[in-house]
């Protein structure tokens, strides 16, 4: 087994790094791996969790640059991986923002902006997809690594994480959090709640529609999508800088 080792999950990738090799010849590695993989990979949007070793900010920004400049694929969320600590979830507006873990001193915490009761609600991480039949529920925020297939609902007492296609049901903050939302990298549900509030497919015959922003009409490129409450009514948004400075993700 070599130094860097390259697994894919559906709409995710996992990067395994060796703890003891220098960063130098994992990047050397990495570039390898993603330039062989170029053309299986594709030009997909995807989530990846690194495992195996601690890396500061500047290391990972180094080996998202060394993943962009050596295949086509957008990673569009990091999701660091410890097998001794529970995991956090992030997400992006242009580059992948990277989330402390618990284990962070208060002060770094501070430093970030977050809040340390926050940081203890963590997410669980689903891998694969969903088929129609199953229904999962979740007390934390979780992340799902797959599409959530028609037929397929996922309900949690957090915000839910789609690095794939919602195509199926969700319900976020199921308890009744409505400051809860929806993301997904293709956001086309059969129906969505938040807290009390439901929405259903625009394509469907009856009950309240999931409306769009309208900034957001006829727009053709393909971005992250967020559902969330606005003015008492579940609204779909593309996620962007102004989400993100009012939502918290944890």
């Amino acid at each position: 087994m070599g130094a860097v080792n390259l697994k894919g999950t559906g709409k995710g990738i996992i990067l395994e790094l060796d703890p003891k090799e220098s960063f130098e010849i994992l990047v050397k590695e990495i570039a390898d791996k993603f330039r062989e993989s170029k053309s299986f990979l594709g030009k997909a949007s995807m989530g990846m969790i690194i495992r195996g070793r601690t890396l500061c900010d500047k290391e990972e920004n180094e080996i998202l640059d060394t993943i962009s400049n050596n295949c086509d694929i957008d990673v569009c969320c990091v999701i660091r991986d410890d097998p001794d600590t529970d995991r956090i979830f992030a997400s992006y507006v242009k580059q992948p923002v990277i989330v402390q873990q618990e284990e962070d001193s208060k002060p770094d915490e501070e430093q970030l902006g977050i809040d340390p009761d926050i940081i203890k609600k963590q997410a669980d991480i689903h891998t694969g997809n969903l088929r129609s039949g199953q229904d999962l529920s979740f007390v934390k925020s979780v992340v799902i690594l797959g599409d959530v297939k028609p037929g397929a609902s996922v309900s949690s007492e957090g915000n839910i994480f789609v690095m794939g296609a919602l195509r199926g049901s969700a319900h976020a903050g199921s308890t009744g959090d409505e400051s809860a939302f929806i993301m997904a990298l293709e956001l086309d549900p059969l129906q969505v709640r938040i807290a009390d509030k439901i929405a259903i497919s625009p394509d469907s015959d009856e009950g309240p529609r999931l409306k769009m922003k309208s900034f957001m009409k006829g727009q053709t490129d393909k971005k992250t999508e967020v559902a969330y409450i606005l003015n008492g009514h579940i609204v779909k948004d593309v996620y962007g800088a102004a989400f993100l400075r009012d939502n918290r993700f944890i």
